[in-house]
């Protein structure tokens, strides 16, 4: 019985000594494992971290700038047939925003008194319609720099003796806007030359029916901006005549012959950056193959020295 009870309680001690070993063995086996297993952890948690830091830092939250437009007139701005804003304004300003991607461009087509309603409440931030420089608006909105430099032509029947300056035109009938820049240098004209005045119809008619009129005869002559000359004849065939306004009589039509996008008073920051892009739009020859592009294979961008002089406000 003895000896039974020593070898059964030396199988137990074995058996024992065993189990701790193997516990002992398992125990550290499953420490080592554990300890790869964290480093290899912690090493993948470290590159998930990085990458996603990397990915934040490189992440540039975009705002998005809205633009009106009234939609005319061509060139310079008009739907095009994919019902799409375009034109040589509207063609600057996407350019100008393909070199700002922290912002994103929407443009939505207006009544015209509605851009500058749009701006007053805050619901647009640029407003796009070949805007010329007067101090008035500049009380109330941002200048760009300008873009674009505006010309102006005679327009008069292609059987009629050519008219070349206002001496010319003196007792001829003109049709025009109240108010519009063409139409006030006629009234200039007239207030300096009471005894041989032009006999001015004022109308809200569009360029297209100004041009049937002196086409057909009804209106002696007009004047029209340049590229608009262009366009509208081209498209609708109106065979009349032109002549290039002389440089002092273009002077009583405005002062500054240049066109800019308006802002906010508010949008000053954004007005810099746009500022910035027109000048490398110029720099990298964009604005002069779309001013030729819309104008006829006019280059009509503003020269180099005017955008280095600086901002108009």
């Amino acid at each position: 019985m003895k000896n039974k009870y020593l070898r059964k309680l030396s199988a137990i001690i074995v058996a024992s000594l065993t189990l701790l070993s193997l516990t002992a063995c398992g125990s550290s086996a499953t420490a080592t494992t554990q300890a790869d297993t964290d480093g290899s952890t912690s090493e993948a948690q470290s590159e998930t971290v990085n990458e996603q830091e990397a990915t934040a830092d490189d992440t540039v939250e975009v705002k998005t700038i809205k633009a009106v437009t009234g939609g005319n007139p061509r060139p310079y701005v008009y739907v095009g047939e994919d019902d799409v804003p375009t034109g040589y304004d509207i063609e600057v300003l996407k350019a100008v925003f393909d070199l700002l991607p922290q912002y994103e461009l929407e443009i939505e087509v207006a009544d015209f008194s509605a851009v500058f309603a749009g701006l007053n409440a805050g619901n647009y931030q640029i407003g796009v319609n070949n805007f010329s420089y007067n101090a008035e608006r500049a009380s109330s909105y941002l200048y760009s720099l300008p873009y674009d430099k505006v010309s102006y032509v005679f327009v008069f029947n292609k059987d009629a003796e050519p008219i070349t300056s206002l001496a010319d035109a003196a007792g001829k009938s003109f049709e025009g806007g109240a108010g519009v820049s063409v139409t006030n240098a006629v009234e200039a004209w007239n207030e300096l030359n009471p005894d041989n005045p032009i006999n001015i119809t004022y109308t809200d008619a569009d360029t297209a029916v100004e041009l049937q009129h002196i086409e057909d005869g009804a209106t002696d002559f007009g004047i029209i901006d340049g590229p608009m000359y262009t366009a509208y004849t081209e498209e609708y065939g109106f065979d009349v005549a032109k002549y290039d306004i002389p440089e002092e009589e273009t002077k009583l039509i405005a002062d500054n012959l240049y066109a800019y996008y308006l802002l906010p008073k508010d949008q000053e920051q954004l007005r810099n950056e746009i500022d910035e892009a027109i000048i490398q739009l110029k720099e990298n020859g964009t604005l002069k193959q779309l001013s030729e592009q819309f104008f006829g294979g006019v280059d009509q961008s503003p020269e180099e020295e005017v955008l280095k002089a600086g901002k108009t406000n």
